[in-house]
């Protein structure tokens, strides 16, 4: 499969875990638990094509992390930077945040944690994604 392809396919629908898995899978990208760096919540290995989940994520934290090493599977980074970083966290939040769902939520969500929590995103993929689309607090 076209890893590309198929998560292009899934850009703003809000995937869920097993969707991301099942990508994974498809695209050849194994993904395992395993202890990390302190402060690390997940890592991808390039040469091994395995993305790398710290144990104990809570769901959303699971998905969110998933997505933003599928995010550096994609682009294919090598090593870490400041702007692979930022290329990876935005590509999770261009797949997992429904920009309807979004729109909804704005209308009475009171703080970017109950928004992201409506969203089932963490706050740093939300802010990552006004940051890409130029979105203030009230919404698109």
């Amino acid at each position: 499969m076209d890893l590309r392809r198929g998560a292009a396919s899934l850009d703003g629908t809000s995937p869920t875990l097993s969707d991301l898995l099942g990508l994974c899978g498809e695209a050849g990208v194994e993904v395992r638990t395993a202890r990390l760096p302190s402060g690390w919540l997940g890592a991808y290995d390039d040469p091994r094509r395995r993305i790398l989940l710290a144990p104990g994520l809570t769901p959303v934290e699971e998905r969110c992390v998933l997505a933003h090493e599928l995010g550096h599977a994609l682009r294919m980074h090598v090593g870490t930077s400041a702007a692979a970083e930022r290329d990876a966290e935005r590509f999770a939040a261009r797949l997992l945040i429904d920009p309807v769902a979004l729109r909804a939520a704005c209308t009475w969500a009171r703080d970017d944690v109950e928004l992201a929590e409506e969203l089932g995103v963490t706050v740093d993929i939300l802010h990552a994604y006004r940051a890409l689309r130029g979105i203030g607090r009230d919404g698109p």
